[in-house]
């Protein structure tokens, strides 16, 4: 293993200092915005985002490319399964649906909010960011919002695994040691939050049309669907450029010597290049060590289970914040 200091053992070692600038700054941002904004432009914001929520669900998971989509999950995880005893319509698969509805509700709610604040703050106060490369050809705007966004999170991931308050929420999304194609929105609402926040300038700076934003985030959903799912499928020596199955299964694996490795959404160039990427050949099982578990117990539990994994990451952050102040004034 590559002992190397890496961009993740920096964040690690100043979380204060990585929070103030990933986490204070957006949100300062976000609160002038919202003052800036009208009471009537946010409550209708929120009227728009639950038809849009409603819009969405039935145009993306009844579209018939969903269930072609679907069909071609489900043969994969018979053919190249990465854990061959897993059942087909497995427990985990169930919670993660919940899941599904919970974080895209979030999105629509409250993401879209975020984005329209921000867009009216830089609109506002700095008009410049706004049209940066607002005058380039489509195409090369796609190109540069791909590897930009890529990059922003690669990078806001492994801030979310080395500042312990924000991993205790992002945990949720590892904790599942049944993966399938729903366990990408296996998230916590306050991780999204988090994403948005730590990702926002990016999304500000390279802003491209909504009928280009939709389709990409149409494709990414589809392409993240399909590395979590149950299937062992890697691309040989191109996992070094764009992340597989396998090489994203590596980065949910349960053992300490592969866990925070692998942080790529598309592309393996980030970790390849910041020494954080791994490969192995061995069986990898995932999961996360003390986390509510939904495999086990009787159905009757099941609710009670979804709203325990909903609320322990707010008591261990509480925790984790505590036992970082209790550090820093023996220091």
């Amino acid at each position: 293993m590559d002992s190397r200091p890496t961009w993740q053992d920096w964040i690690a070692a100043h979380p204060v200092a990585v929070s103030l600038a990933a986490l204070a700054a957006p949100a300062a941002i976000l609160a002038i915005s919202a003052v800036e904004m009208s009471p009537l432009a946010l409550s209708s914001h929120f009227s728009t985002g639950m038809k849009s929520f409603l819009t969405y669900m039935d145009s993306f998971f009844m579209a018939a490319s969903f269930v072609v989509f679907l069909a071609a999950i489900l043969i994969l995880e018979r053919l190249r399964p990465a854990d061959p005893d897993q059942a087909l319509l497995s427990r985990g698969l169930f919670f993660d649906t919940g899941f599904c509805v919970v974080s895209l509700l979030v999105h629509f709610l409250f993401v879209s909010l975020f984005v329209l604040l921000f867009l009216n703050f830089f609109h506002r106060h700095v008009p410049p960011l706004a049209s940066l490369i607002g005058h380039w050809p489509n195409w090369l705007r796609v190109i540069v919002v791909f590897v930009a966004v890529d990059f922003a999170g690669w990078l806001s991931h492994v801030i979310r695994h080395k500042v312990p308050a924000l991993w205790n929420f992002h945990a949720l999304h590892h904790s599942q040691g049944a993966m399938n194609l729903m366990t990408e929105f296996r998230l916590h609402p306050c991780d999204l939050l988090a994403r948005t926040l730590t990702m926002s300038l990016v999304f500000i700076v390279v802003l491209v049309p909504v009928e280009q934003a939709f389709v990409f985030i149409l494709l990414q959903k589809y392409y993240l669907m399909f590395l979590h799912a149950n299937v062992d499928i890697g691309y040989g020596p191109l996992d070094r450029v764009l992340v597989s199955p396998r090489v994203h299964r590596l980065h949910h694996a349960i053992a300490p010597d592969l866990h925070d490795r692998n942080y790529g959404v598309f592309l393996s160039v980030w970790d390849t290049l910041f020494g954080t990427f791994v490969a192995t050949d061995r069986a990898i099982k995932t999961g996360v060590e003390g986390f509510p578990d939904e495999r086990n117990g009787p159905w009757v539990r099941m609710p009670l289970t979804f709203l325990q994994q909903i609320a322990l990451p707010f008591s261990q952050a509480v925790q984790s914040l505590r036992a970082a102040f209790t550090a820093q004034r023996r220091i």
